[in-house]
């Protein structure tokens, strides 16, 4: 693989060169990725601007020319103005900000093009002066990137070049240059290594849709609920995390029942309220329950914080006939009522099953890893094979070495193995199981999302047994022994 080498070219002849403004080429690196891996990674860069910067959400295509063949077909695409080279695609794109109260969207224009065996993708942001241009784009008339093979080599140069504005070239623009073509170096040499994206976003939910209504909930709640945390933990994560997930599920319960009667939500271990409450304001029909109340409470309306419950989920089929308490709640709901477990801990594995009970559909969001008797415990993985066990028991200290083998590099963490759990747990009690990673600021970020099968009936009493080699009475003794700690146990960050 051919290292980053960025090496100036401001004292050199442009690459491209536009009558309609100066041009100067700021940067190029040797790389060794051939035109068609540019030309994806182009595509990609363009799709997805977030990659360059941060302050953006994504970019929304308003025309294609490899998708819209209608020639009445009306787009903003400004010209190109390149005689010479071959025009190939043409692509023009919104740029979304992620805060929209302090940047507005940018159109601009993509051309794909390539002359003599030169590769150029030439950006034509819709802006006539520097003022006009948001903080997220470089503030210059146009920009392109460009690809081309060093002759009787089998090594390319890619470079990236300015068309800028009046007010010439800055230090500031200089630094953009050299973090937007490290970055298209990085993925094109990533892709030619054969490299591939561990996880696949927006699965369930379109990424316009969720970051659309994200912003509009953070523009409605997200300030006022950060003022008025009372919590000793960072507002800046917990307010803007559930943000996040009440926004999939806005979108989730959107496609999951339309128009129609929504059967209301629990968040079983709701902790600070906060995703009840904002569900709640939206419209939703829900409540929470928690063992333990939290200062967030308090804060919320009372018509809010009737919906937010004290209690311990001890599940009906665990109890007795005379082992309840006062403050338990035995984990039955209204038939089809959506159930939420958002870093539940000892109930997380337990929320298929709870669902399955109840006839419900669930979100589950894992974090702590709990049997089903609310022991802390280490998910059985499942993404390895028998030998990759051997080869794991034949190395490390009684060898010498401390070296990772390959095979304990592709072991799942205890995260991963969790998720696993429960999305087999979600399987065995009848569900159609999907998994999606969320875009919320939280290395705890993926989710399970289990909708019932029809017509599955499951004995849930014979899952409990088969997967902790116990009786339900015996499960049933070491959860309740365990409510009176979690009745001690200080109240999480969540």
């Amino acid at each position: 693989m051919t290292t980053w080498q960025p090496k100036q070219c401001l004292e050199t002849p442009p690459v491209v060169q536009r009558e309609t403004e100066p041009w100067v080429t700021i940067l190029s690196s040797p790389c060794t990725f051939p035109p068609d891996i540019f030309r994806d990674v182009m595509l990609d860069v363009i799709r997805n601007p977030n990659v360059i910067s941060s302050l953006l959400f994504r970019a929304d295509i308003l025309h294609d020319s490899n998708m819209n063949k209608d020639p009445n077909y009306s787009h903003e695409a400004r010209p190109a103005s390149l005689p010479g080279w071959y025009h190939q695609r043409t692509i023009v794109c919104a740029l979304v900000p992620r805060n929209p109260q302090l940047d507005r969207p940018l159109q601009q224009t993509c051309h794909f093009l390539q002359r003599n065996g030169k590769e150029a993708v030439l950006y034509l942001p819709h802006v006539a002066r520097k003022e006009d241009m948001p903080f997220y784009h470089p503030a210059v008339s146009a920009l392109a990137f460009t690809h081309q093979q060093i002759q009787g080599s089998d090594t390319y140069t890619l470079a990236i070049s300015y068309g800028l504005f009046k007010e010439g070239l800055s230090t500031k623009l200089e630094r953009t240059a050299l973090r937007m073509l490290q970055t298209v170096h990085k993925h094109g040499q990533g892709r030619l290594a054969g490299y591939q994206k561990r996880v696949q976003l927006d699965r369930l939910v379109p990424q316009k849709r969720y970051q659309d209504t994200y912003a509009r909930l953070k523009k409605e709640y997200g300030r006022q609920l950060a003022e008025q945390w009372v919590e000793v933990t960072d507002p800046g994560k917990h307010v803007f995390e559930d943000l996040g997930i009440a926004a999939f599920l806005i979108e989730l319960w959107r496609d999951m029942y339309g128009d129609g009667d929504f059967p209301g939500f629990v968040d079983v271990g709701c902790g600070n309220g906060l995703l009840v409450y904002i569900l709640s304001v939206e419209g939703y029909t829900g409540w929470g329950l928690d063992a333990r109340e939290r200062k967030t409470w308090g804060t919320f309306p009372p018509w809010v914080r009737e919906r937010l419950r004290k209690a311990i989920i001890v599940p009906q089929i665990l109890q007795t006939t005379d082992s309840a308490e006062e403050d338990w709640h035995n984990g039955v709901f209204k038939p089809g009522t959506f159930i939420v477990s958002n870093h539940a801990d000892e109930l997380t594995a337990w929320t298929p099953l709870l669902a399955r009970l109840n006839k419900s559909n669930f979100i589950a969001i894992p974090c702590c890893s709990h049997s089903l008797t609310g022991a802390r415990f280490r998910a059985p993985g499942s993404a390895y094979l028998p030998q990759q066990l051997e080869e794991v028991k034949g190395n490390g200290p009684e060898t010498g070495s401390l070296k990772q083998t390959e095979a304990q590099r592709k072991m799942p963490s205890a995260y991963s193995s969790l998720c696993a759990y429960v999305s087999k747990m979600g399987r065995d009690a009848g569900f159609n199981v999907d998994e999606e990673v969320l875009r919320i600021p939280s290395t705890r970020n993926r989710c399970i999302v289990g909708r019932l099968k029809d017509n599955c009936c499951v004995d849930i009493k014979a899952v409990v047994e088969r997967e902790t080699n116990q009786s339900i009475l015996d499960v049933g003794n070491d959860w309740i022994s365990r409510t009176g700690r979690i009745r001690k146990k200080p109240p999480s960050g969540h």
